[in-house]
């Protein structure tokens, strides 16, 4: 999917000047692409859910691509990223440290691959942005219902089609 490059990118460092929302923004690429990279491979199907779930124009999307390709090759570990991003928003928003959680459980499982990598990740950015067991547990019975449903639809689906 993407192309590694030699050189190290510090990628917290080359965008440190932009706003907070956009740094929030870049924030969450850096741990979508690295969580996506944990069990081995980054999917087409992953980086489109990525790009699913940030707001943008088309003629963003370069730009969105260009930064997960950064975040890919970035050495540093997802909690290096993890800490960056709770030192920036601090005890602001919890609610949106909490959707960030969710968008990795969910990307975790969008290749239909859940490995023991991604999920040690998403528990160890879970604690750094200091959302209890609880609240992880709640966010992963939810998902998984809702995958449940769709994929429950989707097979009745697949049979109303055969039977008609």
């Amino acid at each position: 999917m993407f192309r590694l490059l030699m050189s190290k990118i510090d990628v917290w460092e080359k965008y440190r000047h932009e706003s907070q929302q956009t740094i929030c923004i870049i924030g969450v690429l850096i741990l979508s692409a690295k969580l996506c990279k944990a069990d081995g491979h980054f999917s087409e199907i992953e980086e489109e859910e990525i790009l699913k779930i940030i707001p943008h124009e088309p003629q963003q999307k370069k730009i969105l691509i260009r930064i997960l390709e950064e975040a890919y090759n970035d050495p540093n570990p997802i909690e290096n990223d993890a800490k960056n991003l709770k030192g920036l928003l601090k005890d602001e928003h919890p609610e949106f440290l909490e959707f960030i959680i969710a968008v990795l459980y969910k990307l975790a499982h969008t290749d239909r691959v859940y490995s023991e990598s991604e999920d040690e990740d998403i528990r160890s950015v879970a604690n750094i942005f200091g959302i209890t067991k609880g609240f992880f547990n709640q966010t992963q019975e939810c998902i998984k219902n809702y995958f449940n449903k769709a994929t429950s639809s989707l097979k009745k689906e697949k049979k109303g089609n055969v039977n008609a």
